[in-house]
C-alpha cells in the first residue's frame, strides 16, 4: 500500500460514542457452563423393556449358542490384544480379526473393561482414554500405538495403574506418572471418547462358522442382555417386561447403578418367563408414569404366572407407595427408554385414552393419537413423542425428557413401521436384530451412544457473551449464546443503545435487570419485530437473516486462486461444483447429501425443526459467538451524502462463519466460512450430544481502515482501504484476512498458518497494528505491519506446569501481503528465530502491547506475557535489518516458568497483556507502569494456584537496550515486590520500588480468585476485574459453577482505593472494589464515550450517583465504565485512554 495519507484505528470508534479499549474480551470458557466432577456421578437412566410376551417362548434358530467365556474359540484373532469400536460414528460392527484399532491387553489398566472382557459379555463399554506419552497427555485410542496405557472413566477413585497402587487418577502433564493420587488432578473424563471393547475370544466366537441351534427367543434375550449388564459401566439400568394378563407392563428393577446393582438386576433378568399379549404403549405409558413419578397404574394390578406381580416397591415413591419414585434426580440427567418386541401390539388399547390425557399433551403432540382407539398400540409412536418432548420433572430446573429407541427382534418386525416412527418421534433410533450376534452388537451400539451423549451443558437462564461488545454513535452491540449439550450452540448479535448512561431497548426502556446484571424479561432489541428479552434466538440479526435465494454465503473453493469471494467458484451453494461431498467431509453412513447439507447450511428446514412437516421453508439460525469479539467499521455514507450510521458489523461464530452485518438494519450482507472448516458443517448438522466443546472461527476480529482524506468515509476511489483481521483461537492456527473496502464484494488478501510460521499454536492473539521500518524487507508503501503472539499451546489445558511446544513465539508480518518479516522464540518447535530467546519457553495468547515512544508514527517498544508468568519487553530499531530489527528479554519473572520445582500454588498465568501506561509525577523519573493480573483462563474453576495483581516500574521507558543488557538483566521476581495485600493503600511503596503486588484474597483465604480479563489504567487508576469461583451445590451438581465477579479500582501508586464505593466519605479497605450482579465471567472495564445533550449540563464529577449523572469531558461527553452489559454506578473520568491509535494527518 503507497497511500501517502491515512487514518487507522484498531481501537473500535464511532461518531458520539467510543470504545475506547483494544483490548480482547474473551467470553466465558465452556467449564463454567458444566461441573465436570459432579458430572462423574450424574449417571444416565437407562430402562430396559423386555418382550415377555407369549411368543417369546417360541424357538429362533441362531447363528451360533451364546457366547461362553470359559470355552476358547478357534479364530485368526491375536489373543494378547483387545479390539476397539468407536461409539457414536454410525459404524455398528466389531472390528475384524485384522484390524489394527486395537491395543496389547498388557495396556489394558481399566479393571473395570478387564473383568468384563474375561465375562460373560466378552465385551466392555465406557468411556476410554490412552495415555500419549511425548505429548504426555491422555488421548484417543490409536491402532499405531499399541503398547501406551489405556485406561477407563469406571476406574476413576477406585483403581490405577495396577491392583496395588493408590494412584486412582488419570492425569495430564507429566509423561513420568500418568496417575495420581490427587482426585483435583484428573483428567475431564468428560470429553474422552466412549468405545467398545472386545475380547478376542469374543471376536473369534462372533466370527466363527454358523453353527444353527435352536433356542428361544426370550433365552436368546436373557443372554444377550445378561451379558450387556455384565460389561457397561456408568449408567443406571432398570428393568420393565409385560403382565401376563393383559393389563400393561410393570417394574421389576428399579433404576439404580450399574456397579451396585448388577448382580440383582442379572437375576431379575434370568428370572422372566414369557406369557401373555404384547401390549407395547400400555408399558410406555407406565414407563412415562414411571419416569414422572406419578400414579402407578397398570403396575398395581399386573400378574406373573398368575399370581399377583405389581411393580416392587424399590420404584415406589416411599412417603406415598401409590406413587412411583421418578428415577429423575437432576437437570443434566440424561433418560432413556429402550423398547425390545418381537412383534406388533396385541391386547393394547387401554392406554389410548389414557395417553392423550397426559398433562400438556394437545399442545406438545396434538390431539388424539396415530391411530384410532380400537386400534392396538395406536398411540405408541405418539406416547414416545410425549415423552420426548414434555417435562417429566418439572420441580427440576430446564426440561426432563426420555429419548426411546426401539429394537424389533425376529423376522415378524424386521422393519417395522410401527417401531420406526417411535423411535424417530422418541428422539432415538430404530434397530432390527434375529439372532445373538447382531442383538448383542445393537445393544452395544445404543448404550454406546448413550455413554458418548450423557454429559451435558446446562445453561443458566441467560448466557450472554455480554463483554464482547461493539459501540458505534449511542449504539451498542452485544453478541449472545445458549450453551448447549450439542454440537450446535445457538447464538445472536443483538442491538441495543446507551441513554442517559443506562443501557435501553428499542423503546427507551432500561434492557438490564441491576439484580442479575443480564437483559430483564419483556425488551425488545433493536432488529427484533417483538419483545426477545433473555432469549438467545428470537429477534436479533438471526431474525434478519435473508432468505436462502438471496443470501450470499462464501467460502475458498476455487483450485486456481480467485480471491474474490464472490466467485462462482467460492459461493456456498449447490451450484458451486468446487464443494464436493469429500471437501465437506461427507461419507460416513449418517451424513447426510451433499445438497441437504448446503441447504441446511444455507438456513432451509431441511430436518423440519418445527415438525409442521415442510423441510422447504426457512429456518433461521446464527452459531454461538463464544470467545470472538464483533468489529465494526463505519463507511460513513457517500462524500454526495455523509452517514454516520452507515456500518457494518462483523462477528465470527464457532458454527465457523464470519457474519458482516448491517448495522442499521441486522441483514446480513454476507457470511464466509473457512474453508478448514467446512468438514466440521456435518457435525453441526448431525448436532448429536458431545462431551466437550469444539470450535469453529473463535477469534476476534480486527480492522484497518485507510481514510485518505479523514473524512470519515470509506470511499475507494479516493484510495480508502478497509481490511479486516482475524484468527481462529480455539478453532485452529490460522490468521486471514479479508478486503472488505467494497462491503459488499469481499476479497482474500492472505491467509498465513503454521507453513508461514514457525511454531504458531492456536491463533488467541490479536494483531496489533503498527507502523515499522525494516531494512531489506519487502514491505507495503506505509510499512504498516501486524503484530501478534505465537498463540496458545492446548498442553496449557493439562493443569500443572510445563513447558510448551507450540505458540513460544511473537510475530511481525505485513499487514498487506502476510509476509512474515521478522519473528522471536524459544528453544524446541519448529523455525530458527530473528530473535532467540532461551527463557521463551511458554506460549503467548494474549496481545502484544505496542507502543510508539517519541510519536514519529513507528513503534519502538513492545510487551508481552506468557503462560510462565513472564513478561518480555522489546525495544525495536526501525530502519535495521531482521536479524538486528529488535533485541528484548525478560523483564519479570513472576510465575512457574523459571522456578526449578514449580507447585501449583506458583503456576500464575498471564492470558492477557500488560496494560502500559506513563507515569510522570512531580520531582520523579517517568516510569511506564505495567498492569497485569494472573488467572487459569482455561480452567476459570481451579483453586490451585496463589494468584496475584501486579504494578510493575520499567525505570527505563525511553532507552533503547542493547541485547548483551538484556541477556546480563535480572527480572523482577515476587521478592522484588512490596506485598501491598496486608494493608492496601497503607502499606508504603517507595519511589524507588521495582512495583508492587496484591494476592487475591481479601475477601479471605485463598478461593480460587482470578484475573481473567486485561487490566485499564486511567488518570493514575488501575482498573481490573476478578473472578472467584464458587462450587455447585451438593443437592445440585448439575448447576454450573457460579461466580462472584467483582471490579477493582487501585491507583497506581501504592495500590489504595481512590473510589468511595460505599458512599460513606471515607476512602479505605472496604472501596478496594465492588461487586458486580453478573454471573459467569466478566469482561474487562471498557470506557463508552456519550454523546449528551447541551441541555443536561455538566452534572457530578468523578463517582457521583448514577451512570446517568456521571461528569463529562471537555468534549461534552459522559463517561461510561462499562463491564459486560451493566454501567458501572461509579468510576473515573478519563483524560484520554486510546490504545493501538496511530494517525498521520493528510499532506498534499
Amino acid at each position: 500500500m503507497t497511500n501517502r495519507h491515512f487514518h487507522l484505528a484498531t481501537a473500535l470508534l464511532g461518531g458520539a460514542l467510543s470504545l475506547v479499549t483494544g483490548a480482547a474480551a474473551l467470553a466465558d470458557d465452556t467449564e463454567i457452563f458444566v461441573n465436570q466432577s459432579a458430572l462423574r456421578n450424574v449417571r444416565p437412566n437407562i430402562l430396559f423393556i423386555i418382550d415377555t410376551s407369549g411368543s417369546m417362548s417360541g424357538p429362533i434358530q441362531a447363528q451360533r449358542a451364546p457366547y461362553n467365556p470359559a470355552v476358547t474359540y478357534g479364530g485368526e484373532c491375536a489373543a494378547n490384544a483387545v479390539y476397539w469400536r468407536e461409539s457414536g460414528t454410525g459404524n455398528t460392527d466389531p472390528p475384524p480379526c485384522n484390524s489394527t484399532s486395537r491395543f496389547d491387553s498388557s495396556a489394558n489398566r481399566c479393571a473395570a473393561a478387564r473383568s468384563s472382557l474375561a465375562g460373560a459379555g466378552g465385551a466392555w463399554t465406557g468411556n476410554v482414554a490412552r495415555f500419549d506419552p511425548d505429548a504426555a497427555l491422555w488421548t484417543r485410542l490409536s491402532g499405531d500405538a499399541p503398547a501406551d496405557p489405556v485406561e477407563c472413566r469406571a476406574d476413576s477413585g477406585t483403581h490405577g495403574p495396577d491392583d496395588t497402587s493408590s494412584l486412582h487418577y488419570a492425569q495430564n502433564g507429566d509423561a513420568n506418572a500418568p496417575w495420581s493420587a490427587n482426585a483435583s488432578r484428573e483428567i475431564n473424563w468428560a470429553a474422552a471418547t466412549t468405545y467398545t471393547l472386545y475380547s478376542a475370544n469374543w471376536l473369534n466366537w462372533n466370527s466363527s462358522p454358523p453353527v444353527p441351534t435352536t433356542t428361544t427367543r426370550l433365552q436368546t434375550v436373557q443372554a444377550v442382555a445378561t451379558a450387556l449388564a455384565s460389561s457397561i459401566d456408568g449408567v443406571n439400568l432398570g428393568l420393565m417386561r409385560y403382565s401376563s394378563n393383559a393389563e400393561g407392563g410393570m417394574v421389576i428393577h428399579e433404576v439404580a447403578d450399574i456397579a451396585t446393582a448388577r448382580n440383582s438386576i442379572i437375576n431379575s433378568i434370568n428370572a422372566l418367563t414369557p406369557e401373555g399379549g404384547t401390549p407395547l404403549a400400555e408399558t410406555m405409558y407406565e414407563a412415562g408414569q414411571y419416569f414422572a413419578g406419578r400414579a402407578v397404574d397398570y403396575g398395581n394390578r399386573s400378574v406373573v404366572s398368575g399370581n399377583p406381580s405389581p411393580s416392587i416397591p424399590a420404584s415406589r415413591n416411599p412417603q406415598d407407595t401409590t406413587r412411583y419414585q421418578s428415577p429423575i434426580a437432576y437437570q443434566c440427567q440424561r433418560n432413556f427408554a429402550i423398547l425390545l418386541t418381537d412383534g406388533e401390539p396385541t391386547s393394547d388399547t387401554g392406554a389410548n385414552t389414557l395417553i392423550p390425557a397426559l398433562p400438556n399433551y394437545a399442545s406438545l403432540v396434538g390431539s388424539g393419537c396415530s391411530a384410532a382407539a380400537s386400534v392396538n398400540g395406536a398411540c405408541l409412536p405418539d406416547m414416545a413423542e410425549y415423552l420426548h418432548d414434555a417435562d417429566l420433572s418439572p420441580t427440576l430446573p430446564g426440561q426432563q425428557n426420555v429419548t426411546t429407541y426401539t429394537i424389533g427382534f425376529g423376522p415378524e418386525v424386521a422393519g417395522s413401521t410401527l417401531l420406526d416412527q417411535t423411535a424417530t418421534r422418541g428422539g432415538g433410533e430404530a434397530y432390527s436384530a434375529n439372532n445373538v450376534s447382531n442383538l448383542t452388537t445393537t445393544l452395544q451400539a445404543i448404550v454406546g451412544n448413550i455413554l458418548q451423549t450423557s454429559s451435558t451443558f446446562t445453561a443458566p437462564s441467560v448466557s450472554i457473551n455480554a463483554f464482547n461488545r461493539t459501540e458505534s454513535l449511542n449504539d451498542l452491540y452485544i453478541s449472545v449464546f445458549n450453551p448447549e449439550s450439542t454440537a450446535h450452540w445457538p447464538g445472536n448479535l443483538k442491538k441495543y443503545a446507551f441513554r442517559n448512561g443506562r443501557i435501553v431497548d428499542a423503546s427507551g426502556n432500561d434492557a438490564v435487570d441491576p439484580l442479575t446484571g443480564f437483559f430483564r424479561q419483556g425488551v425488545q432489541s433493536f432488529w427484533s419485530a417483538a419483545a426477545d428479552g433473555a432469549s438467545v434466538a428470537a429477534g436479533g440479526a438471526a431474525s434478519r437473516l435473508p432468505d436462502e435465494t438471496a443470501r450470499r454465503m462464501y467460502t475458498l473453493a476455487d483450485s486456481s486462486g480467485n480471491r474474490a469471494l464472490t466467485a462462482v467458484s467460492n459461493r456456498f451453494e449447490r451450484g458451486n461444483t468446487a464443494l464436493t461431498a469429500a471437501s465437506l467431509g461427507l461419507g460416513s453412513a449418517t451424513s447426510p447429501t451433499r445438497d441437504q447439507l448446503i441447504d441446511w447450511t444455507r438456513g432451509i428446514d431441511v430436518q423440519d425443526e418445527d415438525a409442521d412437516g415442510d423441510r422447504t421453508e426457512m429456518h433461521r439460525f446464527m452459531g454461538d459467538p463464544l470467545h470472538a469479539r464483533p468489529a465494526l467499521v463505519t463507511y460513513g455514507g457517500t462524500p454526495a451524502a455523509p452517514d454516520a450510521e452507515d456500518a457494518v458489523v462483523f462477528v465470527p461464530t464457532n458454527d465457523g462463519f464470519l457474519h458482516a452485518v448491517n448495522a442499521r438494519t441486522g441483514v446480513e450482507l454476507w457470511s464466509f466460512i473457512p474453508p478448514e472448516l467446512l468438514q466440521r458443517l456435518p457435525d453441526l448438522y448431525r448436532n448429536a450430544g458431545v462431551a466437550s466443546r469444539s470450535y469453529g472461527l473463535d477469534g476476534d476480529v480486527r480492522v484497518l481502515k485507510f481514510d485518505v482524506n479523514l473524512d470519515g468515509i470509506v470511499d475507494p476511489g479516493a484510495g480508502d482501504r478497509v481490511w479486516i483481521y482475524f484468527g481462529m483461537r480455539r478453532g485452529g492456527s490460522t490468521y486471514y484476512a479479508l478486503d472488505v473496502t467494497d462491503r459488499d464484494s469481499p476479497r482474500l488478501r492472505w491467509k498465513i498458518g503454521p507453513a508461514q510460521l514457525p511454531g504458531i499454536g492456536e491463533t488467541w492473539s490479536a494483531p496489533a497494528v503498527a507502523r515499522v521500518r525494516i531494512n531489506g524487507a519487502t514491505q507495503n508503501g506505509e510499512h504498516l505491519v501486524l503484530v501478534f503472539g505465537g498463540g496458545y499451546d492446548g498442553a496449557q489445558e493439562n493443569g500443572p506446569y510445563v513447558a510448551d511446544t507450540v505458540g513460544h513465539r511473537i510475530y511481525m508480518v505485513d499487514a498487506a501481503s502476510g509476509a512474515l518479516l521478522w519473528y522471536a522464540g524459544g528453544p524446541g518447535g519448529a523455525g530458527t528465530p530473528d530473535l532467540a530467546i532461551d527463557r521463551m519457553r511458554n506460549s503467548i495468547p494474549g496481545r502484544i502491547n505496542v507502543i510508539d515512544i517519541d510519536g514519529d508514527g513507528f513503534a519502538d517498544r513492545m510487551y508481552a506475557a506468557d503462560m510462565g508468568g513472564r513478561i518480555f519487553r522489546f525495544d525495536i530499531f526501525n530502519g535495521e535489518d531482521r536479524g538486528s530489527l529488535v533485541t528484548g528479554g525478560v523483564f519479570a519473572s513472576l510465575g512457574a516458568g523459571d522456578l526449578g520445582t514449580p507447585t501449583p500454588v506458583d503456576n500464575r498465568r498471564f492470558y492477557y497483556a500488560p496494560d502500559v501506561a506513563l507515569i510522570q509525577r512531580r520531582g520523579a523519573d517517568p516510569y511506564y507502569n505495567l498492569a497485569i493480573g494472573s488467572g487459569y483462563r482455561g480452567h476459570p474453576l481451579s483453586t490451585d494456584t496463589r494468584d496475584r495483581f501486579y504494578s510493575l516500574r520499567d525505570k527505563l521507558p525511553f532507552a533503547k537496550l542493547a541485547q548483551s543488557t538484556y541477556d546480563n538483566a535480572t527480572p523482577v521476581t515476587n521478592g522484588d515486590l512490596v506485598d501491598i495485600t496486608s494493608n492496601p493503600g497503607v502499606t508504603p511503596v517507595p519511589t524507588q520500588a521495582r512495583g508492587w503486588t496484591l494476592d487475591l484474597r481479601l475477601n479471605g483465604d485463598m478461593s480460587g480468585e482470578k484475573v481473567l480479563a486485561e487490566a485499564l489504567t486511567v488518570s493514575g487508576v488501575i482498573l481490573f476485574p476478578s473472578y472467584q469461583p464458587t462450587p455447585p451445590t451438593e443437592q445440585n451438581p448439575c448447576l454450573p459453577a457460579s461466580g462472584r465477579n467483582r471490579v477493582y479500582a487501585l491507583g497506581v501508586d501504592s495500590g489504595g482505593p481512590v473510589i468511595d464505593y460505599n458512599d460513606d466519605e471515607v476512602l479505605d479497605s472496604s472501596d478496594l472494589f465492588t461487586d458486580l450482579a453478573q454471573s459467569g465471567i466478566a469482561g474487562e472495564v471498557s470506557f463508552a464515550y456519550e454523546s449528551v445533550a447541551s441541555t443536561e449540563g455538566e452534572g457530578g464529577g468523578e463517582g457521583s450517583g448514577g451512570g446517568g449523572n456521571q461528569g463529562l469531558d471537555e468534549l461534552g461527553r459522559r463517561a461510561l465504565c462499562v463491564v459486560g452489559v451493566e454501567v458501572m454506578r461509579k468510576c473515573v473520568r478519563p483524560s484520554g485512554v486510546v490504545r493501538t491509535y496511530w494517525e498521520r494527518p493528510g499532506v498534499d
